[in-house]
């Protein structure tokens, strides 16, 4: 991983870690707004149970806390969502980051690929080599055989010619037998 790649992943941590934190906070806060509630409620079905008229009314410092919780939420929820917003360029420079450090790996592995082609090829042709030096060397085995004959010596086994000249059935031959 290169220095770009740790910045950004460093950055992209706070940023979490920031989210985690605010999310944090507006849970809280909904919970102290559910307390409230609840209070407020309790309150007005307590003061309804105990008049007999429709006349109800909320205390004015829970009117005001509740109001208060309220804009302190939708803060935490712009918060939230202006984190949200600087980690989404984050995380796609962080996928950018990673998909082209993939793609290095990949066109590296490829030139291997490519190489290992290569040295197939040339060894390929090399056996043309090798198949030459085999017909010659065989040729050379007869004429000594020839001369053994002429000195009244018996002949020596000479090794079998190729099948064929074809360099593809040669090597398919070879592979055969070797297998």
């Amino acid at each position: 991983m290169d220095d770009v790649e740790v910045l950004l992943v460093e950055e992209l941590a706070k940023l979490l870690a920031e989210e985690k934190r605010v999310e944090e906070k507006i849970c809280q806060t909904q919970a102290a707004l559910s307390v409230i509630k609840k209070g407020v409620s309790e309150s007005l079905m307590h003061r309804y149970v105990g008049r007999t008229g429709a006349n109800v009314s909320m205390p004015e410092d829970l009117m005001k806390e509740e109001q208060s919780c309220e804009r302190m939420l939708q803060a935490l929820l712009y918060m939230k969502n202006d984190i949200a917003e600087r980690i989404r360029p984050v995380e796609e420079r962080i996928v950018q980051a990673y998909a082209d450090h993939v793609k290095e790996m990949f066109d590296h592995e490829k030139n291997k690929l490519d190489h290992c082609l290569g040295e197939i090829d040339q060894k390929v042709l090399d056996c043309r080599q090798y198949i030459a030096e085999y017909d010659r060397i065989r040729w050379y085995l007869v004429t000594l055989n020839e001369k053994l004959s002429r000195l009244g010596v018996d002949p020596l086994p000479i090794p079998d010619p190729l099948p064929t000249t074809d360099l593809g059935d040669i090597i398919t031959a070879r592979i055969e037998v070797l297998l």
